[in-house]
């Protein structure tokens, strides 16, 4: 039984995407006690729809704390994990976004990199969240991908980082686009960044 629940494990992800493939066959993705988990970090596949209440929920405070906790969950959990298996920042970049296209986050691109600046503009092509909200809300809806790229830079950069989506596809961007650099140098008088970041986390 166990090992049938195991082939129709490894039969299910490779007709996902070519990410995982790799790790299945290095013994990195496993499925144990009914849990998945990629280098030890256990992750679940869910429907977008269980998220999307909490992404469309227009409570500015709500948003907010929902963002510090991805962030901090990312940095000091998720990161750290891969950290520990002694991944280099580029490296650790490139797992990372890979993990999440491969996951259906949607098509996530840096398209702007300055480790000595602390600053990324990283954009989002067909963003789940904002698919599924589209016409569904006023506001910038990828709370949970801002929290990743905080939580992933401030690692990478080894400071205090913050993210704002500037663009965004339920708005009619043609994608999400974000800004990632530290809190201090986002522009407070801004809606947009008064909205998405708390003033202290």
């Amino acid at each position: 039984m166990k090992k049938n629940l195991h082939t129709l494990f490894q039969k299910v992800m490779l007709l996902l995407n070519s990410f995982f493939d790799k790790y299945i066959f290095t013994g990195t993705l496993k499925y144990t006690h009914s849990n998945f988990f990629l280098v030890d970090v256990p992750f679940v596949i869910a429907p977008t729809n269980i998220l999307i209440g909490l992404s469309s929920d227009d409570n500015s405070e709500f948003q907010k704390k929902i963002y510090s906790e991805v962030k901090k969950g990312t940095a000091d959990y998720f990161l750290q994990k891969i950290v520990e298996l002694g991944i280099d920042n580029q490296r650790q970049l490139k797992f990372v976004q890979d993990f999440f296209i491969g996951s259906g986050w949607g098509n996530i691109q840096v398209i702007d990199l300055n480790y000595d600046s602390k600053r990324a503009i990283v954009v989002v092509e067909n963003s789940p969240f904002s698919f599924s909200l589209k016409g569904k809300t006023k506001v910038e809806c990828d709370v949970f991908i801002r929290g990743v790229f905080a939580g992933l830079f401030s690692k990478i950069f080894n400071t205090d980082i913050d993210c704002v989506e500037v663009e965004c596809f339920v708005l009619n961007a043609e994608r999400c686009k974000f800004i990632v650099k530290p809190k201090s140098e986002f522009d407070f008088s801004n809606e947009i960044v008064q909205r998405q970041l708390p003033l202290e986390d």
